[in-house]
């Protein structure tokens, strides 16, 4: 996962044959996984779970939002490029996926995310997470 001054997070995964549907490309519900893989990476590069559970808060997804451009076949290279961004009550995702070889588009999503306090209901962002964002 690197990082560069856009903002951007960057992402290289690999297609396997257990994502595979029957036309031999990708499944479209894999295409979810691969993003979730890059906001779990981001995450971990960040330090953001520790701050999260500290906060005594909890993050979950309230939306996703696809589009498919382009087929991954068994062994394509994929980037999934990341930013993040503060609407609201919302943590948003917006993900890119490119074919590393051919550098072109191959999907776009954007997943919308909200915090919930100690008795499931929508908080605000914890001010901790939000230093975080503003000093990246």
């Amino acid at each position: 996962m690197n990082k560069n001054k856009s903002g951007k997070y960057y992402f290289e995964l690999r297609a396997r044959g257990n994502e595979l549907d029957s036309y031999g490309h990708v499944n479209n519900a894999v295409y979810l996984n691969y993003n979730e893989q890059a906001r779990w990476e981001i995450f971990r590069q960040l330090g953001l779970l520790d701050t999260i559970i500290a906060s005594g808060k909890k993050i979950v997804i309230v939306e996703n939002q696809i589009k498919y451009i382009r087929q991954v076949r068994l062994f394509d290279e994929i980037i999934v490029e990341t930013q993040m961004e503060i609407s609201a009550y919302f943590l948003l995702f917006r993900h890119l996926m490119l074919n590393k070889k051919t550098g072109k588009r191959v999907a776009k999503s954007l997943v919308k995310t909200v915090f919930l306090d100690e008795n499931n209901k929508a908080c605000d962002i914890p001010d901790s997470l939000l230093d975080t964002f503003t000093e990246e």
